[in-house]
């Protein structure tokens, strides 16, 4: 494993430690990544790791405790580093890249264009404090940390990083997006990621389509790889992964009987507690209209969602940026997970959209996708997007699923056509729940709050951000639940 936040921390926070490996009979080496932690150079985010990674592992291969045989693993970070290679390098045995992508923009740094404000900022802070460690600058870092402690980062995150670290990546991840310019995607290596891979992810991490496009991406290089998509947000996982990840290692890397271990294609079942196969091919494609007169954000029951409906009406929310509608679970909110958001949907900047109760089970496997006409005043706005659903008692809406999508330099009071991808799901709708579509301007802090002017001031709400009207026109509206693959 190679990671950027000392070596001797060894992803503890989500693994066992070392010690459990190596009392298992593995040789466990933890690398600090160049520039990092005790090991010279310069650290240049992830541009470095190809290189790094080909010396590295011909190192391992030549210790006279190891059999030849190599393995990886590692989440985040560390996860992407296992990816990173040289064309023509030699490919491990095997690896289990978790909570990770490949895709910069799509995987690391964006939800539909908007850039992840609370989740990245943070990281950023916590890369630039490692910088003043190495620098012996503990000034800044108390400065730092103070920052992160008391939450002002999300005020004035970016003025601290461009004080002290103004080459972070993290922070070049921003003013790429803000300026339209394209985040790199790293080219996989087909020779590696056909190797025997098991991908681990969570249904509230943000890293899941990484997990799953690399999946995708895996089959298509001729791969057999395994996926394990399980309860987990980024940091707090399913119990029992640790015996999944010990027994892929030992199918690949000691000489065992293969057949006695399980292949895991999975994935975790939200409302029925159970695991799910992710390669199914029972799940129902959904389509469903939005319906309402004009007052689905004062009405919880007066938007519509209708399954194999064309839609009809409209409804107008106004954003105000003085009272951003907060984010709240979900895969970039500040408590990941599923969240009763009951009271928040009380909000009239808030709309809604439901069901009819389900007279049966309907399973929900896939990516929602939500086509939306709309209408605004500014040219610059966001659309938050909340998918719950609701108990037959109807004593708690449990939001499970959230998308984003920022619009820039669209022709004010003038109609157009969106397209904004959620977070992947698995679930199923029980007899008598109902399904529950929030739509909103904002979501902040898990989103900066978008202007609506030419400046692209996207952050903490200031003196400058407009007050924004949106519109929906809900004839040419709808959302599919469309499979994870193609």
């Amino acid at each position: 494993m190679r990671q950027p936040y000392g070596r001797q921390i060894a992803s503890t926070v989500t693994y066992p430690h070392p010690d459990w490996f190596a009392s298992k009979g593995y040789l466990v080496v933890v690398q600090d990544v160049r520039g990092q932690g005790d090991s010279g150079g310069e650290f240049r985010g992830f541009k470095q790791e190809a290189n790094d990674s080909e010396e590295t592992h011909k190192w391992v291969r030549s210790l006279k405790e190891c059999n030849g045989k190599l393995g990886l693993y590692g989440f985040s970070y560390q996860g992407l580093t296992q990816l990173i290679s040289n064309k023509n390098s030699i490919p491990p045995d095997c690896l289990s890249p978790a909570m990770t992508g490949f895709n910069l923009e799509k995987h690391w740094a964006a939800d539909g264009g908007a850039f992840w404000w609370d989740i990245n900022i943070s990281w950023a802070l916590q890369i630039a404090a490692l910088k003043m460690k190495r620098e012996n600058n503990s000034k800044a870092w108390e400065i730092i940390r103070s920052t992160l402690e008391n939450k002002i980062y999300l005020r004035n995150g970016i003025e601290i990083l461009q004080q002290y670290d103004p080459e972070n990546f993290i922070l070049n991840w921003n003013e790429d997006l803000r300026n339209n310019r394209d985040l790199e995607i790293f080219k996989l290596n087909p020779s590696w990621i056909k190797r025997p891979m098991l991908i681990i992810g969570g249904l509230w991490d943000q890293h899941l389509r990484g997990a799953l496009d690399l999946y995708q991406e895996a089959k298509l290089a001729g791969g057999n790889p395994e996926i394990i998509i399980g309860n987990a947000t980024h940091l707090n996982w399913w119990e029992g992964y640790q015996n999944d990840l010990l027994n892929f290692f030992d199918r690949h890397l000691m000489n065992v009987n293969k057949k006695k271990y399980e292949f895991n294609r999975k994935i975790w079942n939200i409302s029925l507690c159970k695991w799910d196969d992710i390669d199914s091919d029972k799940n129902n494609i959904f389509k469903f209209g939005f319906q309402s007169d004009g007052i689905a954000n004062i009405s919880d029951s007066e938007g519509r969602l209708v399954p194999n409906s064309k839609g009809s009406g409209f409804v107008t929310i106004v954003h105000d940026p003085w009272r951003p509608v907060p984010s709240q679970g979900g895969h970039l909110g500040p408590n990941q997970g599923i969240f009763n958001r009951q009271i928040l949907d009380k909000r009239q900047d808030i709309a809604k959209f439901q069901t009819n109760k389900f007279i049966s089970n309907q399973h929900l496997l896939g990516i929602p996708l939500i086509n939306a006409a709309i209408i605004c005043d500014q040219s610059n706005f966001d659309i938050c997007l909340a998918l719950s659903f609701i108990n037959e008692e109807e004593t708690y809406v449990n939001q499970f699923s959230t998308g984003f999508l920022r619009i820039s330099d669209s022709e004010k009071n003038k109609k157009r056509n969106y397209k904004i991808e959620m977070q992947p799901v698995n679930l199923t709708l029980i007899k008598g729940y109902k399904l529950r579509l929030s739509l909103s301007g904002s979501s902040w802090p898990a989103i900066g709050v978008n202007s609506g002017n030419d400046s692209k001031d996207y952050g903490p709400p200031t003196i400058n951000h407009k007050i924004t009207k949106i519109t929906l026109d809900l004839t040419k509206s709808f959302m599919n639940i469309n499979p994870f693959f193609k």
